[in-house]
């Protein structure tokens, strides 16, 4: 039974983890695994977080043996959970913290975990589509920061899949998403995803683009995801005065994004921060078993759990070498 931790040091230490469990948790064999760059920046040594600990919050898993006190047959497929509420903080207050971050992740073969953070797969949903639940809740934290009608329009700034996935609930909620991005790769994915309305700010004047798409209008709301490469201004000259942003990312601590936020008050604008799925951890499962999520343009590399140091590796010195791997478990 192996684990892939780090320092922070850009390297990992493989170790044999530990065969013995407690009683109340429920042993799993992982079988897929999805890295993000949250991920490679605890790969880097860029959180402040402590180590050493295990990487990687979004997986699937088997589980290994029967538990009929919590109605878990052996082989059954899991979705993974990985918020865990902590009880509090320093100053009182309940606190949310994640697998792979302020707890060991799912970087390896074999885990054990609390039987309330394992989703029974639905029928008819592959481990290549349950693997996002977690993206998926995001995108639904983020989507759901506001009150969204019918034909509203939004701007969702970063390329990125977490960015594609909002474009594609905001069109199951009848609204009119505007895509902005600036790697051509995700210009293909999104035709694909049916994604109509897309802006390459490296290539076009997104301002003037956008106000010719919404009629004058600019964006009832904006939504960017905090990622390195990322314009933050977009979040607020796209959007309409009075209008609501979103600022989404996997991890309150970083990236650090600097702004003008003079506009803000120009504009009368609310902005809000999204950085926890949990609450739309069950409504993301059933979203995904509706099929109306497209996933399969996604993943551009798929590695195995022996392979994962050298993709680490590969995306530390290069974030954009891949659009989504997956690591498989074998």
């Amino acid at each position: 039974m192996k684990l892939y931790r780090t320092n922070g040091n850009n390297e990992f230490e493989i170790m044999e983890s530990d065969a013995s469990w407690e009683p109340g948790l429920v042993k799993l064999k992982i079988s897929t695994i999805l890295p993000t760059m949250t991920d490679i920046f605890v790969y880097q040594g860029k959180m402040n977080i402590n180590y050493p600990v295990v990487p990687c919050r979004a997986a699937t898993a088997i589980v290994s043996e029967d538990r009929p006190e919590y109605g878990l047959k052996r082989g059954a497929k899991v979705i993974i959970n990985p918020y865990i509420l902590s009880s509090a903080d320093e100053e009182g207050y309940a606190r949310i913290a994640t697998y792979g971050i302020e707890a060991d992740g799912f970087l390896r073969d074999f885990v054990a975990l609390p039987p309330e953070n394992l989703i029974p797969f639905p029928e008819e949903v592959k481990e290549e589509e349950g693997v996002f639940t977690d993206i998926v809740a995001l995108a639904l934290a983020a989507i759901n920061s506001f009150n969204l009608e019918k034909g509203d329009y939004i701007a969702v700034i970063g390329d990125s899949i977490l960015s594609n996935l909002i474009c594609q609930l905001a069109l199951y909620y009848q609204a009119i998403p505007i895509y902005v991005f600036s790697d051509e790769r995700h210009l293909s994915i999104a035709e694909k995803c049916g994604i109509f309305y897309t802006v390459n700010e490296t290539k076009e004047d997104t301002y003037q683009r956008v106000l010719n798409i919404t009629g004058g209008r600019l964006a009832d709301h904006t939504i960017l995801h905090a990622k390195s490469g990322v314009s933050p201004n977009f979040l607020y000259t796209l959007c309409a005065r009075g209008g609501d942003c979103t600022i989404v990312s996997f991890s309150p601590i970083l990236p650090r994004l600097e702004t003008d936020i003079g506009i803000i008050s120009q504009k009368q604008l609310t902005v809000r921060g999204v950085s926890c799925g949990l609450d739309e951890i069950n409504s993301a499962v059933n979203m995904i078993a509706q099929k109306y999520l497209k996933f399969a343009q996604f993943i551009d590399k798929r590695a195995t759990l022996e392979e994962a140091p050298e993709v680490f590796a590969e995306m530390s010195d290069d974030p954009l070498i891949y659009v989504c791997p997956i690591i498989k478990v074998l």
